[in-house]
């Protein structure tokens, strides 16, 4: 195996045990509406201790609540060792938390293999690491909370606006400033249309606010074309794997589900299979702005 290679799949392990960590700290002692703001919570409990994102800074067990040791964090392998459980009091571990990790060593090998180890290939593990993180609250809590999809579009602007004058990221799969808010404009203004087309249709919200800034962001970063082939792919996969998932699992089929990680499987799908027909059909929209 290509030594570059795998210095990504380490990488992308180490880093996706912080994202378990946002996935499990993020929605922590939150309330959100349907848009995805968050609300004034209610009386903190001080019978527990706070937890946030950065604190407390190690992991700890969500059971017994011991801080865990160095080798109860080894990406995968911890979690293989030690059966699953945790190390102190033998609870049972989530076998989500070496999928997220495995997922992130994916991501960021294949950013390596299709972009190198430029600022473009960088660009697109860490938002592919962004997407996990997303696709997991929403999976769990039907948000995609703003403190992610807001400073996203923001920061996303401003790698467009980078690459205008710098030309430091590859060009059109991270636009210039033009083509980033044509982006915002397409991705978010599209979903809104068919949210409203579908509220006009039943007379209920079929696509959450969050979703549209989850559109926002990802037109923000790469551009109006890989927004539209986001929500044509993940419009796709939701039908099919929606069904699918009614079909097995025995939901009803006006039982909400959430459509942020469709969303994300497209966005995966345009920049790591941009040789497909349909890839390119939106591709070249791109360019030109």
């Amino acid at each position: 195996m290509d030594l570059y290679v795998l210095n990504a799949i380490l990488f992308g392990l180490i880093i996706g045990s912080f994202l378990s960590v946002c996935i499990y700290r993020i929605p922590i002692g939150k309330k959100w509406d349907e848009d995805g703001v968050e609300q004034k919570p209610e009386e903190a409990d001080t019978s527990e201790p706070k937890v946030t994102l950065l604190s407390p800074a190690r992991s700890f067990c969500f059971a017994c609540r011991k801080q865990l040791k160095w080798w109860h964090n080894i990406p995968v392998v911890s979690w293989m060792f030690l059966g699953g459980k945790c190390g102190f009091c033998g609870t049972k571990i989530s076998v989500r938390y070496p999928a997220v990790e495995l997922l992130s060593a994916l991501f960021s090998a294949l950013s390596y293999q299709m972009y190198g180890f430029t600022p473009t290939g960088v660009l697109v593990y860490l938002f592919c690491a962004a997407l996990i993180v997303i696709s997991f609250i929403d999976y769990d809590y039907y948000i995609i909370p703003n403190v992610i999809s807001l400073p996203g579009t923001v920061l996303g602007l401003g790698v467009a606006l980078l690459n205008t004058y710098t030309g430091w990221f590859q060009y059109p799969v991270v636009p210039k400033l033009s083509a980033a808010l044509l982006g915002i404009v397409v991705g978010a203004g599209f979903l809104l249309l068919i949210s409203e087309f579908y509220f006009r249709l039943r007379r209920k919200e079929g696509l959450g606010m969050g979703d549209v800034k989850l559109l926002a962001m990802t037109g923000a970063f790469f551009g109006p074309a890989c927004a539209l082939y986001t929500i044509f792919i993940g419009s796709l996969l939701g039908s099919v794997l929606g069904i699918l998932l009614i079909l097995v699992s025995g939901r009803k089929i006006s039982q909400q589900l959430p459509f942020g990680p469709y969303l994300a499987l497209g966005t995966i799908c345009y920049l790591f299979v941009r040789g497909g027909p349909f890839a390119q059909l939106f591709y070249g929209l791109t360019v030109g702005f």
